[in-house]
């Protein structure tokens, strides 16, 4: 007996230009989880629970070298229901953490997202090259 893996048929793949951000956001009826560099702390829709990645000394933020609280949070929400997972800090993660370290955390997150049946996004820009592009491709899909 084989083992036969299907790949998704959605024209929506987990890798989004980050241009993108606004219209995964404004998918309603469920509640998101924003990992971003932009501190909407008291400002992201009623739906969307952002995680602000910033070195700034903030009780809100994260320093992006605490992967391991991100996971934490992470976790936390989605097993309080949240269903997708939103990824826009990748760049930064990559640049504080070096891309390999960045490229396993976000498996891990995949991995934890699917465990949970919720989705995952990663949103990148032109600031990723395209072997590092298509090594998050084969993390993520």
């Amino acid at each position: 007996m084989a083992l036969v893996l299907r790949r998704k048929t959605s024209n929506q793949g987990p890798v989004v230009d980050y241009r993108e951000l606004d219209r995964l956001l404004a998918q309603g009826g469920y509640k998101k989880l924003l990992i971003t560099r932009q501190p909407i702390i008291n400002s992201a829709p009623s739906d969307v629970v952002p995680i602000w990645v910033s070195k700034a000394e903030h009780p809100k933020a994260v320093k992006p070298t605490d992967l391991h609280i991100l996971e934490s949070i992470i976790w936390r929400e989605l097993q309080n229901g949240t269903k997708s997972v939103i990824l826009d800090a990748l760049e930064y993660l990559m640049i504080e953490n070096g891309v390999e370290r960045a490229l396993r955390f976000v498996g891990k997150l995949r991995d934890m997202a699917i465990l949970t049946g919720a989705t995952f996004y990663v949103t990148v820009s032109e600031g990723i090259d395209e072997k590092t592009r298509a090594m998050l491709r084969r993390i993520v899909e």
